[in-house]
């Protein structure tokens, strides 16, 4: 009886401390007296994302209940304390005028046990300094415009594919755009000719599509809120088969490469081959930090790129007649064109780029961006202070979908980024890869690579809606990156 009585005991004291550490937590903005949202006991303010909502579901309804209201509000995942950052003023100042407080992101890595986590996206501090330093001269306008007869040979080989299905007449578009995009990246990232768009079931998809440990927002919020005791546990974010799989596929090229004669043409893997004979030792990389940066195109570019390149298709799908002036914008520019799809012809297409920006707003891929303060930072004109270590979530989706921003969000609008409507709009109105030194380094490579893409579909076919589309579109709530649930299908005809 007595042994009963201590396990009760102690059951009741565990229940009791669990209970006043959450309470505690779920507590921290009150007792500063920062206005915030809620939060339920346990899942904070992130009830149902995962399930029945979207992650930018949520920003977005928070978003537009607190706006005007002060530059930023207080919330949680689960029990973490979290800023969301609500005024385009205090988001320019994070990103742009003094991102010195803001070094950092904060997304988990561990290269000591982890080695394809020692990217750019996932790497803080002077890490991440030293990395940015190195890498940087790669994406410069020039090096990038020679990478467009790569790019153009990549769409030649998709356009071919799509006229072999041609019998079906209807075809999963995101399916096409990912064998797409990953040949792209596994030609100039790995120095790999790709073949995925003539045989989808290659070991380099494979890879490519299965990487990740199951997602999940417990989990991301365990390597935010411990990543410490994460270290310490070893714990790895990608399976160990494909991080054995692209360092070895790495190392091999880059033997290779030191050993041929061959012209090695103009690649982001030729550039990240040359920096490992860095006559600089700071500026030399491993074979371990290649593979990374080599990798990071697939952890940062593979899913946006499907994202975007789908839902543009799919919105033009549902308007015909627009579809129909970009064509025309299309054929005209390259009838133009002494040199085919080249950078010039591609800066003409200015429809067909405003219709790749619209989708990006529309349907942002990633619906956040994430800093941390590394000092405490005054907001200017306010009485507000963000301390050291606050962790801010900067709400881009729903930033992209703000009525006051853009009337009629959810109308697919390509007027809306004409240079004059441009103008008119706060310069953080639209940030889908990011602004300040952060952002996307590959955002020049990005865009020419979604625009060739299209380009080369769009001029000789014509999309449109069958029975087995989904009208109106419905995302996956399971995926971080804004993706359609189940395969985005359309109907499409040679003209």
């Amino acid at each position: 009886m007595d042994l009963l009585h201590r396990l009760l005991y102690t059951a009741i004291s565990a229940a009791s401390i669990i209970y006043f550490i959450v309470k505690t937590s779920l507590s921290h903005w009150k007792r500063r007296g920062i206005l915030h949202e809620k939060p339920k006991f346990l899942v904070g303010n992130l009830g149902g994302v995962g399930g029945k909502r979207h992650i930018s579901t949520l920003l977005e309804q928070l978003y537009e209940k607190y706006k005007g209201q002060a530059p930023f509000i207080g919330c949680y995942a689960y029990l973490k304390p979290m800023v969301l950052v609500l005024d385009l003023e205090l988001v320019q100042n994070v990103l742009v005028n003094h991102a010195d407080h803001f070094k950092e992101r904060g997304v988990f890595g561990n290269a000591p046990h982890d080695p394809l986590s020692a990217n750019l996206l996932q790497q803080d501090g002077a890490d991440w300094q030293r990395l940015n330093t190195v890498v940087c001269p790669a994406f410069v306008d020039e090096n990038i415009s020679q990478m467009l007869p790569t790019l153009e040979r990549v769409a030649h080989t998709m356009h071919r594919s799509l006229a072999l299905s041609a019998d079906t007449n209807a075809i999963a578009v995101n399916n096409l755009v990912d064998c797409y995009n990953i040949d792209v990246i596994s030609t100039l990232a790995f120095g790999v000719s790709g073949e995925t768009l003539l045989n989808s079931d290659t070991e380099f998809r494979r890879m490519a599509r299965s990487y990740l440990k199951d997602f999940n927002m417990f989990r991301l919020y365990f390597l935010m809120y411990f990543p410490n005791v994460a270290r310490l546990l070893r714990y790895k974010n990608y399976e160990q088969a494909a991080t054995d799989y692209f360092l070895k596929l790495v190392r091999q090229k880059l033997f290779e490469q030191e050993w041929s004669r061959l012209d090695k043409g103009n690649s982001f893997f030729h550039m990240f081959a040359e920096l490992k004979r860095h006559r600089e030792a700071s500026k030399r990389l491993s074979d371990e930090e290649i593979a990374a940066q080599a990798f990071s195109f697939i952890l940062m570019g593979l899913e946006t790129c499907n994202s975007a390149m789908a839902f543009c298709l799919y919105e033009l799908a549902l308007q015909p007649e627009l579809q129909q002036r970009v064509r025309v914008e299309i054929s005209e520019t390259l009838k133009r064109s002494e040199n085919g799809l080249d950078k010039k012809s591609l800066k003409s297409m200015h429809l067909l780029r405003q219709c790749l920006y619209e989708t990006l707003r529309k349907h942002t891929p990633y619906a956040f961006l994430l800093r941390n303060t590394n000092k405490d930072y005054e907001i200017p004109n306010s009485v507000f202070m963000l301390q050291t270590d606050n962790h801010l979530v900067i709400p881009i989706a729903a930033i992209h979908r703000d009525p006051a921003l853009y009337p009629e969000p959810n109308k697919f609008s390509p007027e809306r980024f004409t240079e004059e409507n441009i103008k008119r709009r706060h310069p953080m109105a639209y940030i889908p890869y990011g602004a300040g030194s952060r952002y996307c380094l590959a955002k020049q490579f990005a865009e020419m690579q979604m625009l060739v893409g299209l380009a080369t579909l769009l001029r000789d076919y014509s999309f449109s809606p069958c029975r087995e589309t989904p009208i109106p579109l419905v995302y996956d709530n399971k995926r971080l990156v804004l993706s359609p649930k189940g395969n985005l299908i359309l109907k499409f005809q040679r003209v």
